[in-house]
């Protein structure tokens, strides 16, 4: 061992001393003595002469000689399973002697009465490897098929707090210097010495930047693997390697001298501690709030408990308080890493909740006791009825009972359909109140069970958690059934206090929605504007003397140009419209004009509506409701139609797609042109995709407008303006074209899908609200819903996407490159987005990829300057048409309002640079944007909208599959993508991919005959359908046939129930376990029995 690894070891580093074993009952009689006390020695015996290893020896836990673990002879545990049974037959003789109760009343009154159930033993099967492959493969993509940034916090040179992952069980958590990237690899140094290199892995610790120098890390990075580490150990093609991580040894004269600073950093940490351990010990109550849950990002709360700057923030400081935060505060404080953020959010509990869950946990542990005192024979019933524990656990097993006569629950967390299907009025499903009406404690119970099992950001595993589990286990109804959170999740259902359909992002408390659990700040600036809208009158009317045109006095007429704006049929804000013409002064040269909703030169920047459009930062399309940056009133009034104001971005190009010339000017449009994507794609003759749909619950009052083919008016209407539109088609194809040779490397790698492809989840009837959670209610129905994805998966290069998007998108884009260069030659700042290559994927090796071959693509981001966007093979790319959907449109068309009105008066030359101009955005707040809000963007668009939609899809096929609402086919496509390093259990093919048409990841079961074997990625597999996991969002799925190139079933999937049946499983839970010899679907029912 080096000797550099030795000295760290002492400062808190791992150790390898062989300590003497130390029995419990010594242990106790030492901590019990006085400081001056000794108690005598007690017999000794062979088992203290076992030895244990510990990590760290200040923190060294005793390990108990294996026959204290064996449970088949703990005396305690024996003579409760005996005394459980017993007391079941008792219960069981005295049911049918009452007689009277139908078979299936006579199951559900033998829920166990014990108060200690025994709980499942089965190892925690989550697959981590599953989520890795889940998220390397399926590439979250945010704008124009362009994956998704990550946190970029880490560079080269940084040194932060590492903690091991799934697979880096090999060391434990310590300092770490992060070195770079091999591929899609992370390599670190640790602070015993040792190199690291893993798969990616989320850290959520603060960095110390800059802690080794360029010439540190190169020096370093020789002695470590040169290429990502890969194996191929499986039957399938051997081009589909997957990465595993590794540790290896430094030479002592390269890794010393940083372990020497790695040591002096701990020192000055444990210092630092010392001297401010009254600060760590009052750090919750300094910034918890009295009532509601409040979220920071750690960089900010570190400020505000130091009371000073970040960046003045000592490393041995920053570090501390992580530590504290992720040890010592773990019950009442949850920090996490947001994919989309570049620091940790730390999640911080209410005061009266931490207080009143400390009573909750007190009630437990003495209905613990009395369950110890009860298996031993003492009478503890006095004190087990004042034990409001009882009284809940008394409720909750009669509101279980009558759950379960028209509801099932299932061995995979969630309540089945309802027996009762009641009418859906006004967006809302039929509800009744039980008779239960809960008490005080009742709901506190209630909200602590909440919070352990059901609220986001789920908090690490803490006393809480292990409190919840004993509640579960005291209320009996899911006997040798690991008890996590699924069960936990299911309890609050059975209550009826949430609704088996419920959403997480209904009950996450840093989630900063206008109709969910915001800030009183954020509601506050929701609510006033709509109540300025409301008291100006709108959408009647635009009042002039409350709003007024700024730009009025600079918009062009247009006439009667007409202006198309192309939408589906049922859009009733259209933010633009384009419009095409013939340039007189040079002929063979266009006008395209893109014409964008124009609401900032309306209002400035500090005015209520532009306070609410910043703290939302774009609309929130959520849940069935909508919360835009506007209110609907004022969005109405500014949408793009007759007499409408707009701000026009003109490009002049030739007829091979040169462009000479960009304008941006205000204007008023006068003759607008309503026409639907649907009958503008079909008389193009554009490629036309199939759609697959899963109808649920729909009775005829429900109506998909756009999922319907081209209607014959809007087919007529289209038809009379087939000139204009195929000169734009003609002309935006050109361009598509010269801007391939406009740049050195074109993009032409493979891609999965097309970024044409429209996927919807309609769902109505699933309302909920925050009070729900407190009452006891029967849901009389279930959400009707109608899902919609593309019936083909498509692979499609991205020099052919041109052929594959619609007219509008490639209109778009047009916009949006013109925009950027106007503005990046008047240096105007604004958030640009674009795209890069990553460093060891270049153009020229994406272009060249083999099928399936893994590799990095390029990531968004954004700037307050121009970047290139190379999906695009754009130099510069601007938003700018969505300025009543997205902030940063708006922010833009301020700033660009700011130069007009500045070249109309005279204060800056036409296209000169817009450098001494006091514009409402500057670069710096520009910048302040991006650090701050941007993120928020990120998180609307993922996990609101493709989430919740992949979260109603794995809905409807629950329902459709494991309830047989819907006759589903037996034979589906599964596309590969990935291989994973582990099985989750013996009959896993380590496949994974995505369950067709509906793309849900799947993980994939081998099969009997091995036809899995010799599959390449992106092949298609033929599967049968085995679990639906709600948790998870994902499927199982059985290989059911040999792999194809091509899809194996054809057809059309248009599913929808012809007489739907509610099968309730006799109040008995449905056993949903995927296993072959278990069908879900098969009726089989697992009798409710104590262990």
């Amino acid at each position: 061992m080096l000797a550099s690894r030795v000295r760290a070891g002492r400062a808190g580093n791992i150790s390898k001393h062989r300590l003497r074993y130390v029995c419990p009952e010594c242990q106790l009689n030492a901590l019990l003595s006085g400081p001056f006390e000794r108690q005598p020695a007690t017999k000794k015996t062979n088992i203290h002469e076992r030895s244990f290893v510990t990590l760290n020896r200040n923190h060294a836990s005793v390990e108990p000689p294996h026959r204290l673990l064996d449970k088949s002879t703990s005396v305690i545990r024996n003579h409760l399973k005996s005394w459980t049974v017993e007391n079941q037959k008792k219960k069981k003789a005295a049911v049918d002697k009452a007689g009277g109760d139908s078979h299936k009343l006579q199951r559900l009154a033998a829920l166990p009465d014990s108060m200690f159930i025994e709980e499942a033993s089965s190892p925690d099967s989550t697959p981590a490897d599953d989520e890795a492959a889940r998220g390397d493969e399926a590439g979250e993509t945010w704008e124009d098929g362009v994956v998704a940034g990550s946190n970029g916090a880490y560079a080269p040179g940084d040194l932060i707090w590492w903690r091991p992952g799934f697979d880096t069980t090999f060391a434990r958590s310590q300092l770490a210097l992060f070195l770079g990237h091999m591929g899609i690899q992370r390599q670190w140094i640790l602070a015993d010495g040792r190199w690291v290199v893993e798969r990616p892995r989320v850290q959520d610790s603060p960095a110390f930047k800059g802690f080794a120098s360029d010439l540190e890390i190169e020096a370093i990075r020789k002695h470590l693997p040169a290429k990502p580490l890969e194996f191929n150990q499986h039957d399938y093609d051997p081009n589909i390697l997957t990465s595993f991580s590794f540790a290896g040894d430094l030479p002592a004269s390269i890794a010393e001298p940083l372990v020497v600073r790695f040591a002096a950093l701990l020192e000055e940490i444990s210092s630092w501690r010392r001297e401010n351990l009254a600060l760590l010990d009052s750090l919750y109550d300094r910034i918890a709030d009295e009532e509601r849950y409040i979220s920071f990002q750690l960089p900010d709360l570190v400020a505000n408990l130091l009371e000073t700057e970040y960046s003045k923030v000592a490393p041995a400081a920053l570090l501390t308080i992580y530590r504290a935060l992720k040890r010592k505060y773990t019950t009442v404080i949850t920090v996490h890493q947001p994919r989309y953020q570049n620091s940790a959010t730390v999640t911080i509990m209410p005061k009266r909740l931490a207080r009143k869950f400390d009573q909750v946990c007190s009630w437990a542990r003495e209905y613990q006791e009395s369950a110890a005192e009860a298996a031993m024979g003492k009478d503890v019933r006095a004190g087990v009825e004042l034990n409001p524990l009882s009284a809940f656990v008394a409720k909750a097993r009669r509101l279980i009972l009558k759950s379960r006569t028209h509801r099932s629950p299932t061995t995979i967390g969630s309540l089945g359909p309802s027996s009762i299907q009641g009418p859906i009025t006004e967006g809302d499903l039929p509800r009744k109140d039980n008779d239960e009406a809960f008490s005080d404690n009742d709901k506190l119970f209630i909200e602590f069970l909440w919070d352990c099992y059901v609220r986001s950001p789920s908090p690490d595993n803490n006393r809480n958690l292990a409190i919840a589990s004993l509640i579960l286990r005291a209320v009996g109804a899911y006997p040798k059934l690991r008890l996590d959170r699924n069960m936990g999740r299911l309890l609050l259902q059975e209550l009826g206090t949430l609704p088996p359909w419920f959403l997480k992002s209904d009950h996450d408390v840093g989630m900063d929605l206008p109709h969910g659990r915001a800030s009183p700040e954020m509601k506050r600036v929701f609510e006033a504007a709509e109540t300025f809208c409301q008291e100006s009158g709108m959408p009647a009317t635009l009042n002039p003397d409350i709003l007024k045109d700024s730009m009025a006095h600079l918009r062009q007429d247009l006439g009667e140009l007409p202006v198309y704006c192309i939408d589906v049929g049922e859009a009733t804000v259209r933010e633009d419209g384009f419009s095409v013409e013939p340039n007189p002064e040079h002929p063979g040269t266009y006008w395209i004009h893109g014409h964008n909703t124009h609401p900032s030169a309306f209002f400035d920047t500090d005015h209520i509506l532009a306070q609410r459009a910043r703290m939302l930062t774009q609309s929130v399309f959520h849940h069935n409701r909508v919360a835009r940056i506007f209110p609907q009133s004022f969005c109405t009034l500014m949408s793009i139609s007759k007499d409408a104001p707009s701000l026009t971005v003109s490009t002049l190009l030739t007829e091979d797609g040169q462009v000479l010339d960009v304008k941006v000017r205000p204007t008023v449009v006068r003759n607008v042109v309503t026409l639907t994507n649907a009958a503008v794609e079909l008389i193009l003759n554009r490629p036309q995709y199939e759609a697959a749909s899963l109808t649920l619950g729909v009775d005829g009052g429900m109506h998909f407008e756009a999922m319907a083919p081209a209607a014959p008016r809007d087919l007529e209407r289209a038809q009379e303006h087939l000139p204009n539109l195929q000169l734009l088609e003609r002309l935006v194809l050109a361009r598509e074209a010269r801007r391939k040779t406009e740049t050195d490397v074109p993009p032409d790698w493979e891609m999965q899908g097309s970024l044409s492809e429209m996927s919807y989840a309609y769902v109505y009837g699933s309302k909920y609200s925050e009070g729900d959670l407190f009452r006891s209610q029967q849901f009389e129905g279930d959400p009707a819903m109608r899902i919609k994805f593309n019936r083909y998966l498509k692979l499609n290069r991205v020099g052919e996407m041109a052929k594959h998007v619609t007219l509008t998108s490639l209109l778009g884009d047009i916009v949006t490159e013109s925009a950027g260069k106007w503005f990046g030659d008047r240096r105007l700042p604004a958030i640009f987005f674009g795209c890069s290559y990553a460093p060891d994927y270049p153009a020229e090796r994406l272009n060249n990829l083999k099928r399936g071959e893994p590799a990095q693509y390029p990531i968004g981001k954004l700037s307050t300057s121009p970047i290139p966007h190379v999906h695009k093979s754009h130099k510069t790319h601007l938003w700018l048409s969505n300025s009543l959907r997205r902030f940063t449109d708006l922010l833009a068309h301020y700033n660009a309002d700011a130069y007009l009105r500045a070249e109309a008066d005279g204060l800056v030359e036409p296209g000169q640079p817009s450098d001494k101009l006091e514009l409402p955005f500057p670069v710096d707040e520009c910048q302040k944007f991006i650090d701050n809000e941007a993120p928020k963007m990120y998180e609307w668009a993922l996990v609101l909208s493709k989430r919740e939609k992949l979260h109603w899809v794995t809905q409807a096929l629950f329902r459709a599959f494991h309830f047989k609402e819907v006759e589903l086919p037996e034979i589906w496509d599964l596309h590969i993508t990935s291989v994973v390093p582990s099985k989750t259990r013996p009959d896993d093919s380590r496949l994974r991919g995505f369950f067709l048409p509906f793309q849900t990841f799947a993980v994939v079961l081998a099969s009997k005959e091995g036809w899995e074997k010799g599959a390449k990625r992106r092949q298609y597999l033929p599967v049968k359908l085995e679990l639906v996991d709600l948790e998870r969002l994902m499927v199982v799925v059985r290989v059911a046939g040999p792999p194809s190139d091509e899809h194996s079933q054809k057809g059309p999937i248009h599913l929808a129930p012809k007489n739907p049946v509610y099968e309730i499983a006799s109040g008995a839970l449905r056993e949903v376990s995927g296993k072959k010899d278990s069908r879900p679907r098969d009726g089989t029912e697992a009798s409710i029995a104590t262990a």
